[in-house]
């Protein structure tokens, strides 16, 4: 396709157009002058020619999201014409660009965030019906893991660019000392220029193979994991109603001692649709109840969105009563301005879990009593069910029942996932509105300094005057003085010349006797 090359910043532009995307000059200069297409009048000429050749990418998903799209085209167009505000406004900017690659790539974003070790990658597992996510005693997650449905399986892993590592490498904070330790002991510095800058490795891989191929980039036991940022897995064996654009998506934690990671976590939740907040149930510490408040304050515009869910719940002393009490601080301590709207929203947002012994339960059948891990795995599930007098494997449903996974299934396939489209359109168009608030008030910031700068021009008119009158005695009094400086120094260099002249004379006839 021909183009057409900005002289002044060698842009390439389309060749119906007039004016640089870029840089907003002519791009037929040879015909203009410079002067020319400066003035006011060429400059709107520009932003013309700037919205008429917007392209427009169709938003095929959604009538009402296409309009949205091609109006914030539009407005992104005229807002990044230079000496519109763009320049000064980075923000704004990153918002629009969020907003068009939402509408383009219709993900519904499930956000799971914990402290370590609160159980969040166990619970992915239980809800999406099989181990995947690593369950190791040692943190696990160091990098956004995506789970989606799809009719193959795969396992996709992004490494971090140069730029990016730099910027991770500079974010360790004073907690960071284990970090260090380890990323020594594995001598994982040796292997940066091995994943550094390295293009995406995508795999199709049978589902059974899902879980080691995840420990190779995940584990904290392999140097590999330091340089993954992002890791993407497609499941054939969800459930067929479960949409494809429904995204489960494990965490780092929020207190990382790699700010990066957390940085990363934390706008992560600001873009997710949805949020699960995994709290072990055995203690609510401080750091838990900050992650608590940091998701609300991300997910200040819909505080709906956000779900507590108290894990290891079958490890309280008196589960079902300790529960009951522990809700109620729960629901009284998270509703109110910066939380959850009402109690009745907090009670219906946050839940138990024992995802642990429902996975269990699940996967009894495929236990070996002679193995060692398999032995200590049937040790924990019978110990559950003589809690609750179960017979092991009778009652193998019941146990999963009195696990309440089945409830936090409930809200993410029936809820979430099944009204999805519902939530993402609702969420995109609190994002538009943002967007216009954010435009509308840099531009009449703008007009209000142009207001200010002509109202200055004409009221300052006789003030500059009296500057002038002023700067002009000012330069009058100098020449004055400077004048009488000139006759004063004329006056010395006579007197000096006179007497001199005098001592001269003197020495001279001196000199003749």
């Amino acid at each position: 396709m021909e183009k057409n090359i900005c002289g002044k910043c060698h842009a390439e532009n389309r060749i119906t157009r007039h004016f640089c995307e870029k840089c907003g000059a002519f791009l037929h200069t040879e015909d203009f002058d410079e002067k020319i297409y400066a003035l006011p009048e060429m400059k709107m000429m520009r932003v013309v020619d700037n919205l008429i050749n917007v392209p427009h990418q169709p938003i095929n998903w959604d009538d009402v999201i296409d309009s949205y799209a091609a109006r914030i085209e539009k407005n992104k167009a005229l807002f990044s014409i230079p000496g519109m505000g763009a320049e000064n406004n980075s923000a704004i900017i990153e918002k629009i660009n969020n907003f068009l690659s939402l509408c383009r790539n219709p993900d519904f974003q499930i956000a799971f965030v914990g402290t370590i070790k609160t159980g969040k990658s166990t619970l992915i597992n239980a809800l999406l019906g099989k181990n995947y996510a690593s369950m190791a005693v040692t943190p696990e997650t160091a990098a956004l893991t995506k789970f989606r449905a799809s009719p193959v399986d795969y396992v996709n892993i992004t490494f971090y660019t140069d730029s990016e590592w730099k910027q991770l490498w500079a974010s360790r904070t004073n907690e960071a000392t284990e970090f260090m330790m380890e990323y020594e002991e594995l001598d994982a510095d040796s292997q940066k220029s091995k994943w550094i800058n390295q293009p995406p490795i995508n795999k199709k891989l049978p589902n059974d193979k899902i879980e080691s191929e995840l420990a190779i980039w995940s584990s904290s036991q392999r140097a590999e994991h330091y340089f993954v940022k992002e890791i993407e897995v497609g499941i054939s064996t969800l459930p067929k109603e479960f949409p494809s654009q429904v995204v489960l998506v494990d965490t780092p934690g929020l207190s990382d001692p790699v700010a990066y990671r957390s940085d990363l976590t934390r706008d992560y939740i600001r873009r997710a649709n949805a949020v699960f907040v995994c709290v072990d149930a055995q203690k609510i510490l401080r750091e838990e109840m900050e992650t608590i408040e940091k998701v609300f304050s991300y997910s200040s515009h819909e505080k709906s969105k956000v779900h507590i869910v108290a894990t290891h719940w079958d490890m309280l002393g008196d589960p079902e009563g300790d529960w009951i009490k522990q809700k109620e601080f729960f629901v009284k301590r998270l509703t109110g301005p910066a939380y959850f709207d009402s109690r009745k929203m907090a009670r219906d947002n946050i839940m138990h879990s024992a995802a642990y012994i429902y996975n269990l339960s699940r996967d009894y059948d495929s236990f070996d009593p002679n193995n060692k891990d398999d032995k200590k795995k049937i040790k924990s599930l019978m110990k559950f069910a003589l809690d609750y007098e179960y017979d092991i494997p009778a009652d193998l449903e019941k146990i999963k029942e009195k696990t309440n996974i089945y409830a936090v299934q409930d809200v993410l396939f029936n809820n979430l996932a099944h009204d999805y489209k519902k939530f993402l359109i609702a969420d995109l168009k609190h994002y538009f509105q943002d967007i216009n608030q954010n435009l509308t008030r840099v531009t009449s910031e703008k007009r209000e300094s142009v207001r200010e700068l002509l109202a200055m021009s004409k009221s300052d008119t006789d003030a500059v005057n009296q500057r002038l009158q002023k700067q002009r005695k000012k330069c009058d009094d100098v020449k004055n003085v400077s004048n009488q400086l000139t006759a004063l120094m004329h006056q010395a260099k006579q007197k000096t010349n006179a007497r001199a002249e005098s001592i001269c004379g003197k020495l001279r006839a001196a000199i003749s006797r």
